[in-house]
């Protein structure tokens, strides 16, 4: 009895020792027909938005993916097919404010998923988008002065237009000579207009809030590497 469970040991032995061999063989065969391509640092990639991300919707943390909208090659090697998915998550929320502060969001790009399933760390930033502020958010980039500057121009625009429209109607009439008593009467009396119409809003503008920032599904964006991207490839 003793011998046959020492025969049967030895096979066993024999037989999982093979199988473990054999599997570690085509492992290494399969490793061996991987190599990297690097993409370098400075690269644009174009991203298609599948999770909508913004001041307004977004919560510290929350995860967002992106598509790659376009083919990237390397030495005529698709290095990065399209549809490539991107991941990253919400590095901070700032909700707008008083005195016309919009918000803004920071995103932080986590790794994309190479055409060999593995997951490849994504250093990346916002590029040629006009909403990106000085510090790398994407923020509305509204202040109290332009509020003011834009209550400004619409304060400018009431005398114009009323002015003008003045100088017009006089123009009609009586071969045009009501026009120079028309068009300085209405300037003089819609001036207080406008400011008073300046005044309120100006007030006004300083305990509103500004505008939410967000990206929409099916939008696209662009972002540039700020690290070499050394992509697994077949």
């Amino acid at each position: 009895m003793k011998k046959i469970l020492s025969i049967l040991s030895v096979f066993i032995a024999f037989f999982a020792f093979t199988g473990f061999e054999g599997y570690c063989a085509i492992d290494k065969k399969i490793n061996a027909n991987i190599k990297t391509k690097r993409v370098p640092a400075g690269t644009v990639i174009s991203l298609k938005v599948l999770d909508p991300v913004g001041s307004g919707v977004s919560m510290l943390g929350d995860q967002f993916d992106l598509m790659v909208t376009e083919n990237i090659k390397v030495d005529n090697t698709i290095v990065i097919p399209q549809g490539s998915v991107v991941r990253g998550s919400v590095e901070d929320v700032e909700v707008p404010k008083i005195l016309y502060k919009g918000g803004a969001v920071r995103l932080y790009f986590d790794h994309i998923v190479s055409s060999t399933g593995k997951q490849v760390p994504f250093y990346a930033g916002l590029y040629n988008n006009k909403n990106v502020t000085f510090d790398g958010a994407l923020g509305t980039n509204t202040t109290y002065s332009d509020a003011f500057e834009k209550t400004t121009q619409t304060s400018k625009n009431i005398i114009v237009k009323s002015t003008n429209w003045a100088w017009e109607k006089g123009d009609d009439m009586l071969n045009g000579s009501p026009k120079y008593i028309m068009a300085p009467i209405t300037a003089v009396v819609t001036t207080p207009v406008a400011g008073v119409y300046f005044v309120g809003d100006t007030i006004a503008d300083i305990f509103k809030k500004g505008k939410n920032i967000s990206l929409n599904q099916g939008e696209v964006i662009q972002v540039q590497l700020l690290k070499p991207l050394d992509m697994p490839v077949y």
